[in-house]
């Protein structure tokens, strides 16, 4: 288990900016969108305000991952850190929608910044089974962090649509603890060894999978609601339970993480992981019983606790340090995009066959993708028994 010191807290707490980002805002967006409402397309406007930065994350991560690799992490964490107080809080004292938009986009780019050069680091920092077990707690951690900030954001929500924006002032404040706890990471001579050629299509790979993994997983918190009001739970208060019981089950799973990889490989963790979260989608889309839905979305979690946790962890074992950046810049793209496609991969299917069919056809694939992983097991763990740091 992972001890818990001002050093690791601090990763902890730079981690938990990315869920930030969405959870404190979106119980917000009813009242933006009635505040905005002379605006044109305020209804629509006002859900970007949550969705955007998504899409400016991804766009960011890559050319920050290349940054960091030639000049190094913790300068750009520093301007990251401004970046996302200063557009994080905008907020609170624009008065144009559009303009909010605007620091939201920047919002995501300060979030490209600050994860990236996070998850980089704690692969610097990091090895072996320490990092795995730091990473299933880091997974856990954020599930909760999520949690927590959707509880707040509603209360200060409840009080006026402006005050969330303020908790973003949080980077600025963990800015004298990165000071005196973070060192920038010193290279190693191994930094500098060549990566095998099998190990790109690995990364490839991976990629891949990060991308449709999270296309699968945001299928909850986008339709998740919809489908229990097409079954006929429309009370918000159930949409809200369902999905932190699904919160609860990623995070569960997370903190058990490491002990699971111990035991097997990176593509047999997934393929556990893919089963799984098969097993509640399918039970999902075939019930018309709230209780069992509830259940569902438990196990659903408990395979995405496991995925998240395992992909960032498989990332990092097959990175060496001077190209640590780059890949987990790749890594950040893929499943930020992920996130931000999954609502337009599925509406047209939601159009045509209904919500409860999203389910079923997303477990489908999750039964042919944890096939895969098993049948290609071992050519999988070979093409990485070379390389990583």
């Amino acid at each position: 288990m992972v001890r818990i010191n001002l050093f690791r807290l601090t990763l902890l707490l730079l981690s938990m900016l990315t869920i930030m980002a969405a959870a404190i805002i979106a119980p917000a967006i009813p009242a933006i969108a009635q505040f905005f409402q002379r605006t044109p397309g305020a209804g629509l406007l006002s859900k970007l305000v949550v969705s955007l930065p998504t899409l400016f994350i991804a766009i960011t991560a890559p050319w920050v991952g290349r940054y960091i690799d030639r000049h190094g992490r913790l300068k750009l964490l520093y301007v990251g850190l401004v970046l996302y107080a200063l557009c994080g809080t905008s907020g609170l004292f624009l008065n144009s929608l559009y303009y909010i938009l605007i620091g939201r986009m920047l919002l995501g780019v300060a979030i490209g910044i600050t994860m990236t050069i996070t998850f980089t680091l704690i692969g610097d920092y990091f090895k072996g089974d320490e990092r795995k077990d730091f990473i299933g707690f880091q997974t856990a951690f954020i599930g909760l962090a999520g949690i927590t900030f959707l509880m707040i954001g509603g209360v200060l929500a409840d009080i006026s649509w402006r005050l969330p924006f303020l908790i973003y002032i949080t980077s600025v404040l963990l800015t004298p603890l990165i000071i005196r706890f973070l060192n920038e990471p010193p290279k190693t001579p191994s930094a500098f060894k060549s990566t095998p050629a099998a190990s790109s299509l690995l990364m490839r790979i991976i990629y891949i999978n990060a991308v449709v993994l999270m296309i699968l997983v945001y299928v909850v918190p986008t339709q998740l609601p919809f489908l229990l009001y097409e079954i006929g739970f429309d009370k918000n208060i159930l949409s809200g339970a369902a999905l932190a019981l699904n919160a609860l089950g990623m995070v569960i799973s997370s903190l058990f993480y490491s002990r699971l990889q111990r035991y097997t490989h990176f593509p047999y963790v997934n393929t556990i992981a893919f089963f799984l979260m098969a097993a509640g989608y399918f039970i999902t889309g075939m019930t018309y019983s709230y209780f069992i839905i509830l259940a569902a979305m438990f196990t659903a979690g408990l395979g995405i606790g496991l995925l998240i946790a395992n992909t960032n962890v498989w990332v990092m074992e097959q990175s060496h340090q001077r190209s640590r950046g780059r890949n987990i810049g790749i890594l950040t793209t893929c499943l930020f995009l992920g996130q931000f496609f999954s609502p337009l991969v599925f509406e047209p299917v939601a159009m045509r066959f209904g919500v409860s069919f999203i389910f079923t056809l997303a477990a489908t694939c999750m039964v042919l993708i944890s096939t895969i992983f098993l049948c290609l097991g071992q050519s999988l763990i070979k093409m990485g028994a070379s390389t990583g740091s």
